[in-house]
């Protein structure tokens, strides 16, 4: 089962993919036909298989850990995953920092793919239910979760004692508020070196109010060279996701 928020979708809503019901009010009926899936409900939490064998992933539709944006798969971190998977040369040996990792699907995805050390990251209200997730996909202790809040100076100089260790920084739907443009550029910056390679799964909404990637291009041209690489819509209601490579200048 994996979930996809539609751009209309009220936040920590979402609609899914798979052929299982939507878990609602969590009744017998829905929990059995979850456990017929393979899917299955855990402390309250919907635990599944997100593209086969590569994460397990705990969900909180009904808000038991956290509400908001953190509670399900965005569509921007299926593309980023996915993009992983088909280059995972990008993921071995690496040493990544995912930013806004909510469930941290992408920076799992990476580890699954080769790398030697994750650190996934959100703010303090997630870490609960990312390290959830962590723990589920961990088997090597190569994952590590931290709080990382972009708008808190110590916070992004803080990730000892890998700081500026970074080979990879990964993160999805990042730029959907501008007001935080800068303190997320501040963030990469703070954590990055110029061989650093950074990866973001935009969506490129085309709501008047809402910014869109060239709003994050522009935003980011004083200090990355960017490029788009990959680009997929997963579902006719869903933006077009981005996939854009950074590095610094």
């Amino acid at each position: 089962l994996a979930f996809a928020m539609c751009d209309n979708a009220e936040p920590g809503t979402a609609t899914e993919h798979a052929p299982v019901k939507r878990p609602r009010t969590g009744s017998d009926e829905e929990e059995e036909e979850l456990f017929i899936n393979g899917d299955k409900w855990v402390d309250g939490l919907l635990r599944y298989r997100f593209r086969g064998d590569r994460v397990t992933v705990f969900s909180d539709p009904r808000g038991v850990m956290t509400r908001g944006t953190g509670t399900a798969i965005w569509a921007a971190g299926e593309v980023l995953s996915d993009y992983f998977a088909d280059n995972p040369e990008l993921c071995r040996d690496a040493t990544c920092l995912e930013l806004g990792a909510g469930l941290g699907v992408v920076g799992l995805t990476v580890a699954h793919f080769g790398a030697k050390l994750v650190l996934l990251t959100d703010t303090e209200r997630q870490i609960p239910l990312l390290q959830r997730n962590a723990t589920e996909n961990n088997p090597h202790g190569k994952v590590h979760v931290r709080p990382l809040d972009w708008t808190n100076a110590s916070h992004r100089s803080g990730l000892d004692p890998w700081n500026g260790s970074w080979t990879l920084i990964v993160g999805s739907d990042v730029g959907y508020d501008p007001d935080l443009f800068e303190p997320l550029l501040q963030t990469v910056l703070a954590q990055s070196t110029m061989s650093t390679v950074i990866y973001f799964s935009l969506a490129d909404r085309d709501e008047v109010d809402e910014p869109n990637v060239q709003d994050f291009l522009d935003a980011a041209a004083e200090f990355f060279s960017c490029e788009v690489v990959a680009q997929e819509q997963l579902d006719p209601c869903q933006s077009v996701q981005k996939v854009v490579r950074m590095k610094r200048l």
